[in-house]
């Protein structure tokens, strides 16, 4: 992680992503800016947090930590996206684990700035309330599909949810294949099943198998599988 001292970056990223509308000019000049690289930390179980993360580029993995020891996959985070306004008034501790998904930036607001801001400005109250229903919602929908569905179409919607904003030539650089054994704890399965649904994606072509990386080779017949679920 790099804290990058640029109020102009802060500034022109805060309009690009319309906070703008919901934070005050003196608010975002005390913003500090972060930049994380793949599979960089911003925040870990059991973390307390005094500040809150605002993701202006780039994309988080979000993934909980189960008494066994294994991960099960919540969501990816895209901007723009809050991370800590859970723990925030309460002070909560952290429950999840939060990591960059190649290079991201994020805005940081400090809690006693965020504080101050909530006593008159609604419009930022409405975003947060805002970002709470979609982390509800999209928390029962996972949950569901990490129970309900068989690992094909699992696999099928972490593709989806992975390389959905991501150019082709990204996409080889996204999965490999020495990473199954996280992806296939992050869906609640083992590796080896995993793996023999790979091998299955493969031989129908949907997926291709190159260098110990994989590539999607047919989205549309991916995303039927997906059946319009993501993990967002």
């Amino acid at each position: 992680m790099n804290s990058i001292v640029n109020p102009e970056a802060v500034r022109s990223l805060a309009e690009q992503n319309n906070l703008t509308a919901m934070f005050s000019s003196g608010a975002i000049a005390q913003m500090e800016l972060r930049r994380y690289s793949d599979g960089d930390a911003v925040c870990s179980v059991g973390d307390r947090l005094e500040s809150m993360f605002i993701l202006v580029q780039g994309k988080l993995k979000i993934h909980t930590l189960l008494p066994n020891g294994k991960s099960m996959l919540v969501r990816f985070a895209r901007p723009m996206s809050v991370i800590g306004d859970v723990e925030l008034l309460r002070q909560y501790p952290v429950k999840n684990e939060v990591v960059s998904v190649g290079d991201s930036l994020l805005l940081v607001a400090g809690r006693k700035l965020l504080l101050k801001e909530f006593e008159d400005n609604t419009a930022l109250l409405r975003f947060l309330v805002g970002e709470l229903s979609h982390k509800l919602y999209t928390l029962g929908q996972t949950s569901a599909m990490n129970v309900l569905y068989p690992v094909e179409n699992r696999f099928a919607s972490y593709l989806m949810s992975l390389f959905s904003d991501n150019t082709g030539a990204q996409r080889v650089e996204e999965i490999r294949t020495s990473s199954l054994t996280e992806t296939a704890d992050l869906l609640g399965t083992s590796y080896r099943h995993l793996n023999r649904v790979v091998r299955r994606l493969i031989e129908e072509g949907i997926i291709e198998r190159r260098r110990g990386r994989l590539i999607v080779l047919d989205e549309e017949r991916l995303a039927m599988l997906a059946n319009g679920n993501l993990y967002e």
